[in-house]
């Protein structure tokens, strides 16, 4: 399950390839990308550990550690199973 955080981190990965594709290069298919025997297609986002996103770029694995939200307010943070951020129990994710 993506968090937030996730969700953001994947999507500015994949706006900087789009970005980076689109400089100067032709519209061809690009290669496939292959990690620790797993293959995965043009622009695949992955989370091959709960704090590491990937992204694969024409054949290139692009991977960067997930960020955090700052939750130094939060009493109790929790960081859910499968998840590499802590988040606030309550749950409008204010402290209780």
């Amino acid at each position: 399950m993506f968090s937030f955080v996730d969700i953001r981190l994947a999507l500015l990965l994949s706006a900087a390839v789009l970005l980076a594709r689109g400089q100067g290069e032709d519209d061809r298919s690009f290669g496939s990308c292959l990690l620790d025997g797993q293959s995965y297609n043009d622009k695949d986002v992955w989370k091959p550990e709960p704090c590491q996103i990937c992204v694969c770029d024409s054949g290139t694995v692009l991977c960067d550690d997930v960020m955090c939200e700052d939750t130094s307010d939060c009493a109790d943070p929790i960081i859910p199973e499968g998840e590499c951020c802590p988040i606030c129990p309550d749950s409008n994710g204010t402290p209780p």
